[in-house]
């Protein structure tokens, strides 16, 4: 596994001269979430940091490079939902180049919209790739506060059924599985 130093520098060079070095400031606070996060909820720190610098490392290739870095049996789902590629593709760089922990490339390749029985480091990711400071929609600031109040399920609720009304205003069918999530959230009985 390398350092976080290291870590950091592999996504830095990524985008420091690529025309999408706002990716990397969203990742930052990424980062900054998830550690904050993983503090406050007995997390791994440096797994939450890991993930967060890796999450988007795939973001903006095409989905024809991206198929050529995920598993055959990822492509037929990604090809039905082009937003996955770049998490699944994500998640295989940081298996090929960076580590090897399952935790860590699960909560990468799952943070777009989750899936039922995520591990806390999965929960984590998924709601700070919506809530971090630099994300100043209103459903992201809201469930920001949520987390502030320490409404930790909740947060994960609201940020998947605004994500869900977002797709299903544009005429984008969700995913099964957006769909699982929500139901999931909306039973826990503990929101917190």
């Amino acid at each position: 596994m390398q350092s976080l130093a290291e870590i950091h520098d592999f996504v830095y060079k990524k985008y420091v001269n690529s025309n999408h070095f706002e990716r990397f400031t969203h990742i930052l606070g990424v980062v900054e979430m998830a550690s904050s996060l993983a503090k406050r909820y007995g997390c791994d720190e440096n797994k939450a940091i890991i993930a967060a610098y890796m999450h988007d490392y795939c973001k903006y290739e095409s989905n024809e490079e991206l198929a050529k870095i995920i598993r055959q049996e990822d492509a037929l789902e990604c090809a039905k939902y082009p937003v996955l590629y770049h998490s699944y593709a994500s998640a295989e760089v940081y298996l090929q180049q960076v580590g090897n922990d399952l935790d860590i490339y699960n909560a990468i390749r799952n943070h777009v919209f989750g899936r039922l029985n995520m591990s806390k480091l999965e929960e984590i990711i998924l709601i700070s790739d919506y809530t971090e400071k630099n994300r100043t929609y209103k459903s992201c600031i809201e469930c920001r506060e949520l987390l502030e109040a320490n409404k930790f399920y909740l947060a994960i609720y609201e940020s998947t059924r605004h994500t869900i009304e977002f797709l299903k205003n544009k005429g984008i069918e969700p995913h099964p599985l957006q769909l699982e999530v929500l139901e999931y959230y909306r039973g826990l009985k503990e929101w917190n």
